[in-house]
């Protein structure tokens, strides 16, 4: 899953790869004229930047409205969704005991509801128990080291979606060990709440961005989609593209192996050491994080009707050993459901 909590040097990180290098929308697509036309609201709220574009010019009245439909949406996803916030619902869950049964939220249900899905979809690869082990391999990484097969084992017997229990606003979980960690879902879900209710309001031609994550209504100033492309690493010109990528009433979310890594040196032979550089998704099959190599998937973006889904299949899409895996699931995923489209890429394709 995707760590929800930044610091202030690993967000500065995170946002030079999210604009630079993968979901890039102003260079591509707004003139000068077309600013004059656009209301903008800007922010951070939990820590993560917040980007949001009204098709047309705003009233003080109407702004006011927008100012504090975005404020409480966030007031709210703080409340029931942030695991970093200790009395947010999703914490009180994740303090039970086992076998307690408590009430939920409506809103905290339909996404447990949402990750079920997800959870389906990713033939269990998405899997937001994985916390404890994800809090064991990075207290071990960030002091250079790998933690022991036994501390693996021990930490994953609390791990399984089948280990929680909801439903008719009830819930309970069998150890009290089990953590629920939402955050590689979460973000998307935020910014399908603030399209849903920008769009409510009567504000029909949205872009809404939250950490990389893109969701838009209706259409540009321009009358055409809302436009962005996926760049190369390293090279921001809209020529040398991935993919140029039209949105209207569509989400689209990434996910990379650039946010946060940790190069681990072995012993290799007698003289020989051999470095095995981790990131920050761990595969709760293999229950180890996933390793950054030239091969493997460095990339994947996600277009889905809605922002909470794309999150999730982004995130699942690097968890796969290796890039023809990941393009075999994608395949299946788009039989079934032809609205979602995948760019799964490698570090060799990011270079070329």
């Amino acid at each position: 899953m995707e760590l929800w909590c930044y610091t202030k040097d690993k967000l500065k990180k995170y946002y030079t790869f999210s604009y630079f290098f993968i979901l890039l929308f102003l260079l591509y697509s707004c003139s000068n004229s077309t600013h004059e036309k656009l209301t903008l609201f800007s922010g951070n709220e939990m820590t993560i930047n917040y980007r949001i574009l009204i098709g047309h010019p705003l009233s003080a009245s109407e702004k006011a409205l927008v100012s504090k439909i975005i404020r409480d949406t966030f007031e709210e996803v703080n409340h029931i969704y942030n695991k970093w916030n200790p009395f947010s619902e999703l914490s009180c869950l994740n303090q039970l005991k086992a076998g307690t049964v408590v009430s939920i939220s409506t809103e905290l249900e339909q996404l447990l509801n949402l990750t079920d899905k997800i959870v389906l979809l990713s033939e269990g690869r998405f899997d937001p128990t994985i916390e404890p082990l994800q809090a064991l391999w990075k207290k071990h990484l960030e002091q250079g080291q790998i933690p022991s097969e036994g501390a693996i084992l021990s930490v994953a017997a609390t791990i399984g979606w089948n280990k929680i229990h909801f439903g008719q606003g009830k819930f309970h979980k069998d150890l009290d060990d089990i953590q629920l960690d939402l955050g590689g879902i979460a973000k998307g879900y935020c910014v399908d709440l603030l399209t849903d209710r920008l769009y409510e309001a009567g504000y029909t031609n949205l872009f809404v961005e939250w950490g990389g994550e893109i969701k838009t209504m209706g259409e540009h100033p321009q009358g055409r989609p809302w436009n962005i492309f996926i760049s190369r690493l390293g090279n921001i010109n809209p020529e040398n593209a991935i993919a140029k990528i039209n949105l209207r009433n569509q989400a689209i979310a990434t996910s990379g192996d650039y946010f946060q890594s940790w190069a681990i040196k072995a012993k290799k032979g007698d003289n020989a050491y051999h470095t095995t550089t981790y990131f920050h998704i761990l595969d709760p099959v293999n229950l180890t994080p996933l390793i950054i190599t030239r091969e493997n998937v460095a990339s994947a973006s996600v277009l889905a009707p809605s922002c909470a889904l794309a999150d999730g299949l982004a995130t699942t899409a690097l968890m796969f050993r290796s890039k023809e895996e990941a393009h075999r699931w994608a395949d299946k995923i788009t039989h079934d459901y032809p609205e979602i489209a995948f760019w799964i890429v490698s570090r060799e394709d990011l270079n070329e």
